[in-house]
C-alpha cells in the first residue's frame, strides 16, 4: 500500500508540474514560434507516435512480466527478461526508424505540407527520431526498476526529467532556437533519464546484468500474448486522443491545432486527474477477482464507476465556468475555440470517464483483448468522423466526432463487457448509477453553462471564484451519492470531516459496564 501511495503521489506531482509549467511554456511557444509552426510540430509528433507502434506491445508487457518473475523470486527469469528486453528493444529501434522514415515520405504530401513546412521541421524532427531510437533498448532497464518497485528513485528521476525538459524549452525558446528548443527538450532528458535508470538497475541488481541471447518462441510468446491487447488499446487511444492535430492539419488549417490544443488543455488535465483516484483501486480489484469474491468485486466496481461520475462531473462544471476566462487570459482570445467547443470538450470529459470506467474494470477482470479491440474500433470511428465532420463543421466537428464515437462504441461495448465479466446489466448501470447522478448534476450544469457564456467578461479571478462556487454547489447537490463511498474507511474519514456524510451513531455501552 505504501508503494502504491508513493506511485500516486508522484503521478499527481507530474500532473501538477505539467499544469504549472503549461502556464509558462504554452504562451512562450506561441510567442516565439507562432501558431502555424507549433501546429506543424504537434502534428509531426502525433505522426511519430504511430511509428512507435511497431513494438506490437511487447515492450509494454515487459515490466508486468518482470514484476511477476520478481514475485516468484525467479532471478533467472528476470535476467532473461532483461536480456530479452535489450534484444527486442534493438529490433524495435530499427523498426521505429524505418517506420518514421516511411511516414515522413508519405504523410507530408497527404497533409498538404509545403516545401518550406517540411524544411522547417525536418532537422528538429530527426533529432527526436534519433533520441527515440536510443530509448527503445534502454527501456529494458526502466522495466527492472518498475518490476523491483524502486518507486522513490524512479519517481524522482522521472520528475526531474520532466522538469529538465521544461527548463530546456524555456531557455532555448527565449534565446531564439525556435523548433530546436522543442526538439532538444523532447530528445535529451528522456535519454538521460533512461541512462540513469540503467546505471541504477545495474547497481541495485548486478546479478541481472544482461547477456546476449537468441530468444526462442517460448520467450516471445508471453510478451506477444500479454502485449497484444495493450497494443490494440494503444492504437485506439492514439487515434482517439492524439490524432486531432493530424486531422486538423489534413483539413488544411494547421494554425487551428494550437487553438484546439489550448482550449482542450485544461480539460485533458482534469480528466487525467479525475481518473487517478478510481484507477488506484485496480490492483485491489484484481486481487479480489483472483480470490473469486464476486459480490465484493461488484461492489468495488460500482464504487469506482461512481467515483468516475462524481469526479468527472465536478471537472466538467468547473471547465464550463472557468475555461473561457482561463484560456483567453492565458494565451489570448485568438487561441480560444469558443464556448461551443468548450461545452463539447466538457461533455467529453464526462463521457470519456464513463467509458474509461467500464473498459478499465473489464480489462482488470481479464477482458484485455476485448478492451483493446473496442478502443481500436473507437479510434477508427472517431478518426473517420473527425475528417467528415471537421470539413462540415470546422474545429467543432472534431469534438463532435469524439463524442459520437465514444457514445457509439466504447460506452455500449463497456456495458456488455461488464455484464459478461461481473454480471452488471446495462439497465442496472443506467438506473442505479447514471440516472441518479444525472438528476443531481443537471441543475448545476445548467447554471455552469449560463455563467460560462459570460465567463470571459468576468475576468480570471471572478471566473475562478464562480467556478469554485459552482463546484461546491455540485458537491452539495450530489452528497446523497457519497454514502456508498463512506463504506470505504479511507474515504469515510474525509467525507465526515467535510460533513458530506453523517457520522455513525455512538455505540451503546454494554449493560453493567459502568459498574465494572
Amino acid at each position: 500500500m505504501q508503494k502504491a501511495a508513493a506511485i500516486a503521489v508522484f503521478n499527481y506531482l507530474q500532473y501538477a508540474l505539467a499544469i504549472v509549467t503549461g502556464f509558462i511554456v504554452v504562451p512562450l511557444t506561441l510567442k516565439y514560434l507562432g501558431a502555424r509552426p507549433w501546429g506543424l510540430w504537434l502534428a509531426s509528433g502525433e505522426i511519430l507516435n504511430y511509428a512507435a507502434m511497431v513494438d506490437f506491445g511487447v515492450l509494454t508487457a515487459l515490466p508486468w512480466l518482470f514484476a511477476e518473475a520478481e514475485g516468484r523470486r525467479d532471478r533467472e527469469a528476470m535476467r532473461r527478461l532483461v536480456s530479452l528486453g535489450l534484444w527486442l528493444g534493438t529490433v524495435v529501434a530499427v523498426g521505429y526508424a524505418a517506420a518514421a522514415l516511411v511516414l515522413w515520405r508519405i504523410l507530408p504530401s497527404a497533409l498538404f505540407l509545403t516545401a518550406p513546412d517540411r524544411q522547417l521541421i525536418a532537422i528538429p524532427l530527426t533529432l527526436v527520431v534519433i533520441a527515440n531510437v536510443l530509448r527503445q533498448p534502454l527501456g529494458a532497464f526502466r522495466a527492472v526498476l518498475v518490476g523491483l518497485q524502486d518507486v522513490v528513485f524512479h519517481g524522482f528521476i522521472t520528475l526531474a526529467g520532466s522538469a529538465a525538459g521544461v527548463a530546456i524549452t524555456i531557455v532555448l525558446l527565449i534565446k531564439g532556437f525556435g523548433l530546436y528548443a522543442l526538439a532538444w527538450a523532447s530528445a535529451l532528458p528522456p535519454v538521460l533519464v533512461l541512462l540513469i535508470c540503467a546505471a541504477r538497475a545495474l547497481a541495485i541488481a548486478p546479478d541481472l546484468r544482461p547477456r546476449w541471447m537468441r530468444p526462442g518462441l517460448g520467450d516471445l510468446r508471453p510478451l506477444f500474448t500479454q502485449g497484444a491487447g495493450s497494443w490494440l488499446a494503444d492504437i485506439g487511444w492514439q487515434l482517439m486522443a492524439a490524432s486531432n492535430a493530424i486531422v486538423i492539419t489534413y483539413m488544411g488549417h494547421p494554425e487551428w491545432v494550437p487553438i484546439y490544443a489550448c482550449t482542450a488543455r485544461l480539460g485533458t488535465t482534469c480528466t487525467q486527474l479525475a481518473w487517478v483516484l478510481p484507477d488506484s483501486g485496480h490492483v485491489g480489484l484484481a486481487q479480489l477477482h483472483g480470490e473469486r469474491r464476486s459480490a465484493r468485486v461488484r461492489a468495488v466496481i460500482a464504487l469506482m464507476l461512481r467515483l468516475h461520475l462524481l469526479l468527472s462531473g465536478a471537472a466538467a462544471c468547473g471547465l464550463l465556468v472557468f475555461n473561457p476566462a482561463f484560456v483567453t487570459r492565458w494565451v489570448g482570445p485568438a487561441a480560444f475555440g469558443g464556448v461551443g467547443l468548450n461545452g463539447l470538450l466538457a461533455l467529453g470529459v464526462v463521457l470519456s470517464s464513463i467509458a474509461h470506467g467500464y473498459l478499465a474494470s473489464a480489462a482488470v477482470l481479464g477482458r484485455r483483448m476485448h478492451v483493446g479491440m473496442v478502443a481500436l474500433v473507437n479510434g477508427i470511428v472517431q478518426t473517420m468522423l473527425a475528417v467528415v465532420l471537421g470539413h462540415r463543421l470546422g474545429i467543432a466537428g472534431v469534438a463532435w466526432a469524439s463524442l459520437a464515437a465514444v457514445a457509439m462504441t466504447s460506452v455500449p461495448a463497456g456495458m456488455l463487457l461488464l455484464r459478461e465479466a461481473a454480471g452488471f446489466t446495462p439497465a442496472s448501470l443506467v438506473s442505479d448509477l447514471l440516472l441518479p447522478w444525472l438528476a443531481r448534476i443537471a441543475p448545476v450544469a445548467a447554471i455552469a453553462v449560463l455563467i460560462g457564456l459570460v465567463s470571459e467578461a468576468l475576468g480570471l479571478w471572478l471566473a475562478a471564484a464562480a467556478a469554485a462556487l459552482v463546484c461546491a454547489a455540485y458537491v452539495w447537490q450530489v452528497r446523497p451519492l457519497l454514502a456508498d463511498l463512506a463504506t470505504e474507511p479511507r474515504f469515510a474519514v474525509w467525507l465526515r470531516r467535510l460533513r458530506l456524510v453523517a457520522s455513525p451513531p455512538p455505540m451503546a455501552m454494554p449493560a453493567g459496564a459502568i459498574n465494572e
